[in-house]
């Protein structure tokens, strides 16, 4: 079976961004949980997670120097109480993960939470 171009794309990171990645995907797949309404896929050639819907865009992947953004599509509409989320944008929001530091695994897990939620209350 050929490599999916979500997982070329993060094969294809430095070594230390690829680890970072790859624990943020599987954070991320936890609180997906089975949720059959999302799917994995890649956007504009980053890794992402597509709500079935309107304006499904929910979250993607990508490398940096040194960290890997975990970018939030409608990042600005998350609740106030994620501190975390950079950025000044109309809409997207990220979450450094930065590869020399803490694992945000639980900011993470809440923040996909929390984007699930909002994708489905607007109904995608």
């Amino acid at each position: 079976m050929a490599e999916s171009k979500f997982d070329q794309y993060i094969a294809d990171l430095d070594e230390a961004e690829r680890s970072v990645a790859l624990r943020v995907r599987d954070a991320v797949r936890r609180a997906v949980g089975g949720n059959p309404r999302i799917s994995e896929t890649t956007k504009w050639n980053y890794p992402a997670w597509v709500y079935a819907g309107k304006r499904g865009n929910m979250c993607s992947i990508m490398g940096a120097n040194g960290y890997v953004r975990l970018q939030f599509f409608r990042g600005a509409e998350l609740p106030a109480a994620e501190s975390r989320l950079e950025g000044t944008g109309k809409g997207m929001r990220h979450l450094k993960v930065w590869c020399d530091g803490e694992f945000p695994e639980m900011v993470i897990r809440r923040l996909v939470s929390d984007a699930i939620e909002l994708h489905a209350a607007s109904g995608g």
